[in-house]
């Protein structure tokens, strides 16, 4: 009977993610354009190929849209800093194999592989349900994730979301694991590729930090497990810091994209100086950006991702948002699941914190969102024919909502949100950016 039980479940995955493929690639056909942020990967990617280098253009910071804090006379151009390198070499790495060289075969490669690191995701979501809730509930976990038109079709459009929150679920799997060295080594080497995938996933450091000092008694060996994540996760990153370092002088060069862009939408302006752009000193930086967090970005962010999680994970997102408060005051349920409680926070928090929450965020947020949902609806609902009901009816609503989501764009993509729900900026960013770029196809 109990191998008759474990075989039904194996099929049921099995269908369960066949079903998540077939949907993945469906997603590779309507993604045959590469969207803002990809194209700029699928640029890079191709002259990677070409040159062998991960640089742009010639630095001039009198015209360049990215101000440069690097000398004029740099010994190359502007880096790639927007990204991480590893996306954009798995990309270029793989459109190789056909002897690819084109920002088409560049393109293909990035999307293959958003529709690989998808469809892991779906396998790994029911093994971390099958261990925090139960079997029944990690098969319906992992058909939510199977059908969420937002994984579909950022399982097939190259981005490498899907790659970052598989290494999310990957941290989550090492850190439910007993505490010693080699977990702490495991969660080390994860931040640290993750990091190089989408320098957003530096919040897997200080997770893993917090994690090893409430889990470890002795106050000894948490501190040599939080010396050996931040070691294992340092010699990760340091082929890109030292490169940056030896072409640029500054080892975290790779963070001025984004730095920059924090100070605009903060009111910093800089000035240049010898070809070199000045900023204020890092305390009124830091009190300006603090201040605009607090007051600003914080609240109005929080609203937004409130609202869009409501929409993408429909009913679950009421049982996930009440289930929060027992999940942290239990004692028992917050020991058992303090990894997931730890990253889903961490990562709203600096999904939150930036200045506007973008829509590609919830790629590896959604999945964390499901776990504690399931989680919750079998604390909050007791009969099991009741909780296997409210996760059949969540089912239905997602994959209703997916429908409409297809529906409402032409072109089926999904990338900048404005599909049933405004988008961060309270309009319809995907109509917008296929407008604007000649998409829309003829009626």
């Amino acid at each position: 009977m109990q191998m008759r039980t474990k075989k039904l479940e194996m099929l049921l995955l099995i269908a369960i993610v066949l079903l998540g493929l077939t949907l993945r690639l469906l997603s590779l056909s309507w993604n045959t354009f590469p969207h803002a942020d990809v194209k700029g990967d699928v640029m890079i990617g191709t002259l990677f190929l070409e040159t062998g280098r991960l640089w742009e253009e010639t630095p001039n910071p009198l015209s360049s849209r990215h101000p440069t804090l690097f000398p004029i006379d740099s010994r190359e151009g502007i880096p790639a800093l927007q990204h991480g390198p590893t996306w954009i070499l798995l990309g270029g790495g793989i459109s190789s194999l056909w002897q690819g060289n084109t920002e088409a075969d560049v393109f293909l490669a990035l999307r293959l592989l958003s529709v690989l690191f998808g469809t892991i995701m779906i396998v790994m979501i029911w093994v971390l349900a099958r261990s925090l809730v139960d079997k029944k509930s990690a098969l319906l976990c992992a058909l939510w994730a199977s059908v969420s038109y937002l994984l579909i079709d950022y399982s097939g459009n190259g981005a490498f979301y899907a790659l970052q929150g598989t290494l999310y679920l990957l941290w989550l799997l090492i850190a439910l694991r007993r505490p010693s060295w080699k977990r702490s080594a495991g969660l080390g080497a994860v931040t640290g590729f993750a990091y190089l995938v989408n320098y957003q996933s530096i919040i897997l450091l200080p997770t893993s930090i917090i994690l090893e000092l409430f889990q470890w008694k002795d106050a000894r060996k948490s501190f040599a497990q939080m010396i050996i994540v931040t070691v294992i996760a340092g010699l990760f990153a340091s082929p890109w810091l030292i490169r940056n370092a030896l072409l640029v002088g500054d080892p975290f060069a790779h963070h001025l994209v984004n730095s920059n862009y924090i100070f605009s939408k903060s009111g910093i302006h800089a000035t240049v100086v010898n070809n070199v752009y000045l900023f204020p000193n890092s305390l009124e930086r830091a009190s300006t950006i603090l201040g605009m967090i607090v007051t600003s970005w914080l609240p109005n962010n929080s609203f937004y991702v409130a609202r869009k999680l409501f929409i993408l994970a429909p009913i679950a997102f009421i049982f996930f948002s009440y289930g929060l408060i027992d999940q942290v005051l239990s004692a028992e349920r917050r020991r058992r699941l303090l990894p997931l409680l730890l990253l889903f926070s961490m990562h709203f928090l600096i999904s939150a914190s930036w200045p506007i929450t973008k829509f590609r965020f919830f790629v590896p947020m959604l999945p964390l969102v499901f776990l504690l949902a399931s989680e919750a609806i079998t604390h909050l609902v007791h009969r099991r024919q009741t909780q296997v009901l409210w996760m059949s009816l969540i089912t239905v609503a997602i994959c209703y909502g997916s429908l409409l989501t297809y529906l409402s764009v032409p072109t089926h993509t999904y990338y900048y949100d404005g599909a049933i729900t405004t988008d961060p900026f309270s309009g319809r960013g995907e109509w917008n950016y296929l407008r604007d770029n000649n998409l829309l196809p003829s009626s």
